[in-house]
This record gives structure tokens, sequence and C-alpha cells, in this order.
């Protein structure tokens, strides 16, 4: 009884958000083996909602969905309930997830994105404001935070500081990015230009800290026989290799009292990665891809 009200309410959101729009709505409309909750025919895509409430298999949802592609018609569902077996967000088969909102009204989840209520997201589905991407892509300003930590050189003896990027960077639709997934020059993003160049202002303001960063550069390594972009000593220049990096980072990773800085700053070069997702940015920023 509850679903069945849950539908009732659903069905009528989209029924009257689509007089609001003047759009022409029909409900529960027959086609050629498929009957949609709500079908809007005179949009310039044609478009059948779906209320699934109830549990369904990915096999059967697709199957359902097979008649709207082949009538050349969006299939939009709004389920409940995450679909087994479904793993990723695909273009051929949008699915939402419908919300309670404490008893206000209906929020639709788009992946770890974002929540927004029903009908806002059924005003920009309808007109094209949320469209699939195969790739997300970073704004170009974002807030950074950097955490320092120690490093005693090999080499010399001399306290070095270092510092990793801690926090993930985003797309316009809010989709997380994680810069050690994307490919870089040199396969990390402490060693950008912009990066570097917030971690040496936050040194050069707190003089007070005499915090020691060693310039990060292009050095030779005897380990692997050839040169590539690392952390140093800011005294005697040698190498720190990666492998001692790391070690050296994961003894702060979780500690609370880590000095940090954060700030703002504008990427030189976007990160992209394969992140198939159904994007809505704030700004009509669009995420690249399909």
């Amino acid at each position: 009884m509850e679903n069945i009200r849950k539908h009732d309410r659903i069905q009528m959101q989209i029924v009257s958000t689509c007089q609001a729009l003047g759009i022409t709505a029909k409900q529960e409309h027959k086609g050629q083996g498929w009957r949609a909750d709500v079908f809007i025919p005179n949009n310039e895509r044609p478009i059948a909602f779906e209320i699934q409430l109830s549990p369904q298999s990915l096999s059967k949802t697709l199957e359902r969905q097979s008649k709207y592609i082949r009538d050349g018609i969006l299939g939009c569902w709004l389920f409940e309930h995450p679909i087994p077996k479904l793993l990723k967000e695909r273009p051929d088969l949008p699915v939402f997830y419908v919300e309670d909102n404490e008893g206000s009204d209906l929020m639709v989840n788009l992946g770890d994105r974002r929540k927004i209520d029903l009908r806002m997201f059924l005003e920009n589905f309808i007109s094209n404001s949320i469209q699939f991407k195969d790739v997300a892509r970073t704004n170009s300003m974002q807030t950074v935070k950097l955490v320092f930590y120690e490093m005693v050189c090999w080499k010399c003896g001399e306290l070095n500081h270092l510092f990793y990027v801690e926090t993930p960077f985003y797309s316009s639709c809010n989709a997380k990015i994680k810069p050690e997934e994307a490919l870089w020059e040199s396969n990390s993003i402490e060693y950008s230009p912009e990066i570097i160049a917030l971690a040496e202002r936050f040194i050069e303001t707190r003089k007070d800290l005499n915090l020691k960063l060693g310039v990060i550069k292009e050095r030779f390594s005897k380990t692997v026989n050839k040169p590539y972009v690392s952390f140093g000593c800011y005294k005697c220049d040698s190498l720190f290799g990666d492998f001692y990096v790391m070690e050296a980072k994961i003894d702060v990773i979780y500690d609370p009292m880590a000095l940090t800085y954060q700030d703002e700053i504008e990427l030189r070069q976007n990160i992209e990665l394969n992140i198939p997702h159904w994007c809505f940015p704030d700004n009509k920023q669009f995420c690249g891809g399909h």
C-alpha cells in the first residue's frame, strides 16, 4: 500500500511538472509491448518515465528498456532500491534513485554526486540539462588541502619537509576525481606547478615554522637508472626515492595533528578520468565524452 501511494505521488509529480513546463504528459500510456507510467510524446525526444519501487533484476530492466530503444524513446527509470549487478551508470539505461526527505519533497539521487528534489530533476532531465558523459573533468578552480610531513635526508641527515595533496578534486557536476588516478607526466599531482606554487606560498608566509622544502625537479636515479621528477634535499639536493617518500607519507596520513594548509588554486591542466555518469553541472559546463 505504501509503495502504491508513493508510486502515485511520483507519477502525479511528473505530470504536474510537465504541465508547468507546457508539455503534454500521458499517464499509463501503452505502446508496442510496453506501458509507461508517464509518457511525453511531444518533446524533442520522446521520454517514457518508469517508476520502479519493487525489486527488478538488471536483465528484466534491460529487456523492458530495449523496447523503448527500439521505438526511439528515451526510457528513464526511477528506482527506490539499487539494481543488483548494475555496477556503473550507462547511456542506454538512465537509472536514478528516489528517496524520501523527512516528509517533504521526494529527492532524486544522482550517484554519489548530489541529491536534488524530484521536481528539479524532472525539469532538468526533460530539458536535456542532465546528459550522459563518459569521463569526468575537473573544474578549473579547486580547493586544495596540503599535508606537510618530515623526512630526514639519507645522505646529509638534514630535516626536510615534504607535502601531499589530501583532498580530491571535483567536476562541475560534483563527480569526485582522485588526482593519483589520472595520468600526469610525473605521475604525481604534487609535482604540478600550481601545487608547488601553493606549497611555496604557504612556506613563505609562515617562516615561523621554518619549513625546508627542496627543489622539485628531475633528478637521476641510480636505482632505476633513469631521471625522474622527485622531491630532494633542500641542502645537498639528494634525490628522495618514491618508496621512501611513500613510507614517510604513510606515517602522517592518519595523524590529526599533521600540519595542513588549504587554499583555492586554478588548475593549468584539467584532469579527466573515465567515470561514466549522468552529468548535471551547476554552471552548464558538462564533463567531456559521449
